[in-house]
């Protein structure tokens, strides 16, 4: 018996990262994450060169400190990942019906969700850190900052990381809200307004706004000194508080009712 838990399990891995690897739309939408936003963080670092810091023509009539230049650039990555995890959660029940077949695979429910959260997990993290990456080095080349591009500071590695935690958990709440309304849609219509200004809009004119998921998250890269987001300790723990109610109550009703 302790032989064929262990074979189970691989087996579920394989099956499910095999379905995660050849879907193409999520793979596209993962390209155009990161191939999309580069060139964004050229034009927006390259045409602030030489300008006043409080020109209108910059992106922010505002001066950004050094540590947060180029985490504007995130809002365009956030929606595409938002959209990877709505299909990956909702793709299986559309008309061909799949994930009767994944069950009938594999009747253990639990294991196969839990595989299925991991597996989305990892592959958001690791979109999130290249984009992000990438983004940061464009920025502060074309900005001439004078950060060392391909170093970096700690604080920005701090804030890098935490762009990386705010997209996985949005993209595991999408997911989880997938998984209960058994399609992609409603994710798209919920989350969507949010990451692309909504949400932060909402934070900056209504305190309790900044609960919403999407302000919390954002806290943990962006200026606190605009007194719009929560402190970033407190806005990744509300965040990954949505994200585990929303992952546990899907996760009930992924295993306990009827396909």
């Amino acid at each position: 018996m302790s032989v064929v838990a262990p074979k189970l399990l691989t087996g579920v891995v394989r099956s499910e990262a095999t379905k995660l690897v050849t879907a193409r739309p999520l793979w596209i939408l993962a390209l155009v994450t990161v191939v999309g936003t580069w060139p964004m963080a050229w034009s927006n670092a390259a045409s602030g060169v030489g300008l006043a810091s409080d020109d209108p023509r910059l992106y922010s009539s505002v001066p950004v400190p050094i540590e947060y230049q180029g985490f504007e650039m995130a809002g365009f990555g956030y929606v595409l990942v938002v959209a990877i995890a709505a299909l990956w959660a909702g793709s299986e029940y559309g008309a061909g019906g799949q994930i009767r077949t994944t069950l009938l695979a594999t009747p253990k429910r639990l294991r196969v969700y839990l595989t299925k959260i991991a597996l989305l997990a990892v592959a958001v993290a690791a979109i999130a850190f290249l984009t992000m990456w990438g983004t940061l080095v464009i920025t502060h080349v074309a900005g001439e900052t004078g950060i060392n591009p391909w170093a970096l500071n700690p604080a920005i590695w701090t804030h890098l990381g935490g762009v990386t935690l705010a997209w996985t958990l949005t993209a595991l709440i999408a997911f989880a809200i997938g998984v209960l309304a058994r399609t992609a849609i409603l994710p798209l219509v919920l989350i969507t307004p949010l990451v692309i200004g909504i949400g932060d809009f909402l934070a900056g004119i209504w305190e309790e706004a900044r609960y919403l998921p999407t302000a919390a998250g954002a806290a943990l890269y962006s200026d606190p000194a605009t007194g719009s987001f929560l402190p970033p300790a407190i806005g990744g723990l509300v965040q990954a508080s949505w994200a585990v109610l929303l992952l546990v109550l899907a996760g009930i009703a992924f295993t306990r009712r009827d396909l």
